[in-house]
Formats: structure tokens, C-alpha cells, sequence
């Protein structure tokens, strides 16, 4: 655990915790899958004034896999993707309100990820008792083959059953799916779909036929609206 404060990081463990409580009062507790992890992305979508606790957690029955579409920096986003028995180590940070708002800004709430209430979380830590929230992709996930998705290896966990793939094997992945199998490089095709909207797009609408959905997964969709979407799409 750490916290984040005017752009310094301190440890945060049990100790600090149960001498400090106030520092989770209002605020909300929500799962970090990708980025959202990293001070570094913290500290670049909330300013150098930012106050956020992040603690570490466990997402219980589920995996992080590759989502079935492409990101405006034009990497394959991951989410979280029901897997009985998988154990994975995340963390949780906790927002104030315009943390909270600005988070959904970020995530493209509503058109590329819905905000959803977790069920599977289990705190490391002992911590204010709360509902624990995150962000589940609405393209659903990526089919790897056979109908499975693949996960991420750069993100721990335990009883893993999908097959691994990289970010490079992701968008190789798509490439290939959708007919991109081009003589463009793999740092080519990323620097063409940062800097065109239209060529993303089209990678995202083909890929439709390409996703999986979970009839039950471990979370209910929770109605959010955000104004300034398009800055982050």
C-alpha cells in the first residue's frame, strides 16, 4: 500500500492505517486493473495536489484478460473476466468526489467501460466497510480461440486456466483478425492508430465479432453520467 500526497509517495501499511483512518472518510473505494495502478498514472490524472490511498487487494474467481477493443493510445485495454478458482493481485485506490468523476472521464464511463459494484474483493488490510467498484469493458473480451480469452502475465495471480498473451500478441491478435496482417511494423500500426480516430474505430466496430460476454459475471453496472468524454475517446 501507499499514498499518494503533493506528489510524494509514503507507505501505508496496517499501522499507518488504523493511526490515520480519516484519510479514507469520503471517499470511494475502487479496483485498479491496469495503469490505474502506478503512482505515476495517479499522479498524471489527478495533479501534483492529489491526496489518494491506494491499498492492496485480491480479486477472488476472476482474471485480467485483453478486451475486444483498442484504446485511444491504441493498446489493448484489459479488464477483469469471470475464471473460477483464479486468484489475482490488484490494489484499490480511494477518491474523493472529482477523483472519482475525473476517473470516469479517463475510462470513457458509458462508452468504453461501465462502472460496475465488485463482489469478489478481499482487502489485505483492515479497512472501512464499503462496497469496492471498478470498471468493466463493454466491448466484452477478446477470443483468443476455442472461446477463451487470454490473460495478462505481467499481472500476478494465482490458478490461472486462460493462456497468456502479451500487449504485442494482443494487437498482433487484432492485426490479424481483422485483416491488418499489413507490412507495417508493430510500432508502426500503434503510432497510424494513435493519430487516427477513424482507424481506431474501425478496428473497435470489426472486433464485435470477435467478443466474448460473460452471462454472470461478479458485478452489477451502476447508472453514472460524465460530462467531457471526448477529450479521453
Amino acid at each position: 500500500g501507499y499514498l499518494l500526497a503533493n506528489g510524494k509517495l509514503y507507505d501505508l501499511d496496517q499501522k499507518m492505517i488504523d493511526r490515520h483512518q480519516w484519510i479514507f472518510d469520503g471517499r470511494v473505494a475502487v479496483l485498479s486493473v491496469g495503469s490505474n495502478r502506478a503512482p505515476v498514472q495517479l499522479l498524471r490524472k489527478f495533479g501534483c495536489d492529489a491526496i489518494v490511498p491506494v491499498t492492496p487487494a485480491r480479486l477472488l474467481d476472476c482474471d485480467i484478460v485483453h478486451a475486444a477493443m483498442l484504446g485511444y493510445y491504441a493498446a489493448v485495454p484489459c479488464t477483469a473476466y469471470p475464471c473460477d478458482g483464479c486468484i489475482v493481485n490488484l490494489n484499490v485506490v480511494w477518491l474523493d468526489g472529482a477523483q472519482l468523476e475525473q476517473m470516469h472521464r479517463t475510462e470513457g464511463i458509458g462508452v468504453a467501460y461501465e462502472y460496475v459494484m465488485m463482489r469478489n474483493v478481499s482487502h489485505e488490510f483492515a479497512l472501512p466497510d464499503q462496497p469496492v467498484f471498478g470498471y468493466s469493458a463493454k466491448s466484452g473480451v477478446l477470443d483468443f480461440g476455442n472461446g477463451n480469452p487470454a490473460a495478462l502475465p505481467d499481472i500476478r495471480a494465482a490458478g490461472r486456466r486462460f493462456p497468456l498473451a502479451s500487449q504485442q500478441d494482443a494487437v498482433t491478435r487484432v492485426r490479424h483478425l481483422l485483416g491488418y496482417d499489413d507490412s507495417r511494423s508493430y510500432a508502426e500500426f500503434i503510432v497510424d492508430s494513435q493519430h487516427k480516430k477513424s482507424v481506431r474505430d474501425a478496428v473497435i466496430f470489426g472486433l464485435k465479432n470477435y467478443a466474448l460476454f460473460h452471462k454472470s459475471p461478479p458485478w452489477q453496472p451502476v447508472s453514472v453520467a460524465v460530462d467531457g468524454l471526448d477529450a479521453y475517446l
